[in-house]
């Protein structure tokens, strides 16, 4: 069986949600960041920077959400199989996504991590980021291939909802969020997946309801 550890509302949602589309035993622990409980002994073993999320599995723990997500797809028809045809693409696109877009949403929400007197800059320069890599990524959900496509369930389109959530709902200004109705395929993506039981089952165990990947409450 799987374990899961993070904190209600964070990068852990989107393995959360993957865990209960694979529809495989687990158990979400939530842990209390106010409590130091990222900090403890027994979390640093499973995640060397205190960060979340962390996957117990029968390989021993997993960590950082991309490696979590790329582990559970291929293992459980939630990502093109090695050897697939499609595989190189899916590939490039769900890196491109981890280093380009989750680190840009990163600086967008919170911008002070890279520097505190310049976090408008940091932030406004994050959201051209954003806007440019969003464009692209669509480009490609407007083909509708298979492991990107609002049709079926994938680890891909569920992280890009995630990032879609934060991204309206969470920018150091609010004036720099950036919608989803401008990415109209992406949205659909994230329509697709927030609907289905799986992310419902997900999005209550961490306290949310209603559209929350394509229309969040801020």
């Amino acid at each position: 069986m799987y374990r899961l550890f993070g904190v209600q509302d964070f990068a852990n949602l989107a393995v959360h949600v993957a865990l209960e589309e694979a529809g495989v035993p687990y158990e979400a622990v939530f842990l209390d960041a106010d409590k130091g409980e990222l900090r403890s002994t027994d979390h640093l073993a499973r995640q060397p920077m205190g960060l979340v999320p962390a996957l117990e599995t029968p390989e021993g723990p997993v960590f950082e959400t991309g490696a979590c997500l790329l582990y559970l797809g291929e293992r459980h028809g939630l990502a093109p199989a090695p050897g697939a045809a499609e595989r190189g693409a899916f590939l490039s696109w769900f890196v491109f996504v981890n280093n380009g877009l989750h680190t840009a949403v990163m600086d967008l929400i919170h911008p002070y991590r890279v520097s505190e007197d310049h976090a408008r800059i940091v932030a406004e320069a994050a959201r051209a980021r954003l806007l440019e890599r969003m464009a692209a990524l669509e480009a490609v959900a407007q083909t509708r291939p298979s492991w990107l496509s609002a049709d079926r369930p994938g680890v891909l389109g569920i992280y890009i909802s995630m990032l879609l959530r934060w991204m309206q709902a969470f920018p150091w200004a609010g004036d720099l969020a950036i919608s989803a109705q401008d990415f109209p395929a992406l949205l659909a993506i994230a329509q697709a997946c927030e609907a289905r039981p799986a992310a419902q089952r997900a999005g209550a165990a961490n306290g949310l309801s209603g559209p929350f990947f394509s229309d969040p409450e801020v």
